[in-house]
């Protein structure tokens, strides 16, 4: 009798370190909690970076039209291929701002140069007499998820500037999440892309942009740098009659505890059709169009 009491006992044991053993086994190998981050812009008053905007765009013109048609000659020259590139160069500084307020940047901009086909621009001694009189510096105001409210110049005088910088913010793939989010996380927001129409007007072509957090990387000085990749298509307005077609794509790399941007690459490949004006035959333009914002 004490032999069995012994062994019930003995077998009780080692069901007990065996229950244990296999509890601590799933404790042990158990996934670890998310680790989330949230992604916003800068707020405190500080010098962000030095950085510099490149954007460029190559465009060709297609006319739908016969190649005996008498029209088609006269608009040959029309068809050549255009390139055009803009270079901005600036030191940005943020402004102190409550966390819930768009958040204002000072951009001293050090350089400006616009060059490709069939560009009108100001000699460097210009710009250097407008920098002078008019400051080098504009007014960018983001929000804090990173979209574009605006940008103002001190001096109509360098009012081409603010335009670019302005033009280039609003094709970025800036935007960040509502919310903290993990590796894998997506998110949806808009861009739009200046482009110049026939009649040499400007067109927002608007996009749709899928975002995904592809991954979280340690950066310099313990930082972490959040690599965002991007890719959308125009959004088609059914009461225009001027379409777009393509692919909008890209990536960047996104400071989480400097609230800042430290890269970002876009490439954009666009064909639009136009509608027919002024008599023209129905056309379209094929579009390359690219930036980078790389900090210094």
């Amino acid at each position: 009798m004490r032999g069995r009491a012994h062994l019930a006992c003995c077998v009780g044991l080692v069901l007990s370190v065996a229950v244990h053993a296999r509890g601590l086994a799933q404790e042990q190998g158990a996934a670890p909690p998310e680790y989330r981050v949230l992604l916003r812009m800068a707020s405190d008053s500080s010098v962000v970076g030095h950085y510099k905007f490149t954007v460029q765009v190559k465009q060709r013109l297609a006319f739908d039209i016969a190649a005996d048609d008498p029209r088609a000659e006269l608009l040959a020259a029309a068809t050549i291929p255009k390139e055009q590139t803009t270079d901005i160069a600036a030191t940005i500084v943020s402004t102190p701002k409550a966390q819930d307020e768009d958040r204002r940047y000072i951009a001293y901009w050090l350089g400006y140069k616009v060059y490709g086909d069939d560009v009108q621009s100001l000699s460097s001694f210009q710009w250097d007499t407008i920098f002078q009189k008019a400051g080098r510096q504009a007014f960018v105001t983001l929000s804090p998820r990173g979209h574009a409210r605006g940008v103002e110049v001190t001096s109509d005088a360098a009012r081409p500037v603010g335009e670019s910088l302005a033009e280039a913010l609003s094709a970025l793939a800036l935007a960040l999440p509502e919310d903290s989010v993990g590796v894998g996380a997506r998110w949806d927001d808009n861009v739009a892309i200046t482009l110049a129409a026939l009649d040499g007007s400007e067109w927002l072509t608007a996009v749709r942009v899928t975002y995904r957090l592809r991954d979280l990387e340690p950066g310099p000085e313990g930082t972490t740098i959040a690599r965002i990749e991007f890719d959308g298509e125009p959004v088609q307005d059914p009461a225009s009659s001027t379409k777009a077609y393509g692919r909008y794509f890209g990536e960047s790399r996104f400071s989480v505890e400097k609230g800042r941007y430290d890269m970002l690459m876009v490439i954009a490949n666009l064909e639009i059709e136009w509608e027919d004006t002024s008599g023209l035959p129905p056309s379209r333009s094929i579009v390359e169009w690219g930036a980078q914002v790389a900090r210094r």
